[in-house]
């Protein structure tokens, strides 16, 4: 087994920062993602910023939670009786009065990781962020939890992977990859389907499930990573096998 990427005093710093961020007493100065963890840094608010409320209204918080923990926008947007649009600018709103200038594609992981750490049952619940006095700011810094993604995908696909998970867009990965939109993509999607998510969100999701719980380890690596030598070697054992004159054929089951 995996263990789970987040210390128990990183679990309660990130409920304590999401409560934080929702009452509006701080907001997002910015963030990073190294290459094996990812960090915000968060300021004191002194006041209510000039055209935004004192805090979200608990309807708002309640989507944008349900769409954090959820990562489908659709179910959440059935649940809740609003059209997809209608999620997406009240995630964006909620985004902006947290300090965070971004379109919910690319909200970073350290948010979502926030937002789920704020409702596990095993979080030591805590009062508020400690932060430092003066200037009242404070860098929060936790294990990245898409490193343990190598064992479920091949090389290429965990590089593509971890740049989107970044936040970056197609096009931009294919520029740092040096490769093309299309290699991208189709990395991308067999990236998802051997995860069995649908998109970024919700593979942003399993992540913070992943930095809260232990992930299993997969049952075989991807067929991509078995090193080049064993992948002739059992090609060859195939081929000896069906050109034997012994060999029984199955036929394939109608579907």
């Amino acid at each position: 087994m995996v263990d789970s990427m987040f210390a128990s005093d990183e679990r309660s710093d990130l409920s304590a920062l999401w409560d934080e961020l929702v009452a509006g007493r701080c907001k997002v100065e910015g963030w990073e993602h190294a290459p094996d963890s990812w960090s915000v840094l968060v300021t004191r608010r002194p006041g209510a910023l000039q055209g935004f409320p004192p805090s979200l209204r608990p309807r708002d918080v309640e989507i944008l939670e349900h769409a954090l923990l959820c990562g489908v926008r659709k179910l959440v947007a059935v649940d809740v009786g609003l059209s997809c649009s209608s999620i997406a600018v009240i995630m964006q709103a909620s985004f902006q009065f947290m300090g965070v200038s971004c379109v919910p594609s690319r909200i970073p992981g350290i948010l979502v990781a926030a937002a789920h750490a704020r409702r596990h049952p095993d979080t030591e619940p805590r009062s508020g962020l400690r932060l430092a006095q003066p200037p009242l700011r404070q860098t929060l810094r936790v294990g990245r939890p898409d490193a343990v993604l190598a064992a479920w995908l091949a090389p290429a696909e965990l590089a593509v992977m971890r740049l989107l998970v970044e936040g970056l867009s197609y096009a931009e990965i294919a520029r740092a990859r040096q490769t093309s939109i299309r290699t991208v993509a189709n990395q991308v999607a067999t990236g998802f389907r051997r995860l069995s998510v649908s998109g970024r969100a919700e593979l942003l999701c399993l992540l913070a499930r992943w930095g809260l719980d232990e992930p299993a380890p997969p049952a075989r690596r991807p067929p991509a990573s078995t090193p080049a030598a064993e992948r002739r070697a059992v090609s060859r054992q195939v081929r000896r096998v069906e050109d034997s004159p012994s060999a029984t054929h199955y036929p394939i089951p109608a579907t």
